[in-house]
């Protein structure tokens, strides 16, 4: 019974660790939250494959966006905006 209860505290669902390896992207996770994925990550391929093709998805975006590719398709005014929520993080 208690090792049922330290096991459901300590695994996550693939839909809590997407949110998770997500949420890292723009915030730093709690050491609980970083264990817990770490531990999914160890026993669950598809989700590290998922982190994996996530963070080359967010190198690239940030090279697209740092070489002005915003400025060549967007108004200003989106531009400006968008940019903006990236550079909050």
């Amino acid at each position: 019974m208690v090792l049922e209860k330290i096991m459901s505290q300590l695994l996550l669902s693939c839909k809590e660790a997407t949110f998770l390896i997500e949420k890292q992207m723009v915030s730093p996770l709690t050491f609980t939250q970083k264990l817990r994925l770490g531990v999914h990550l160890k026993l669950c391929k598809v989700c590290s494959a998922y982190e994996s093709q996530s963070k080359t998805m967010n190198k690239a975006l940030e090279k697209w966006v740092k070489e002005g590719a915003l400025s060549k398709t967007l108004p200003p005014k989106i531009k400006s905006d968008i940019l903006q929520k990236i550079n909050r993080k």
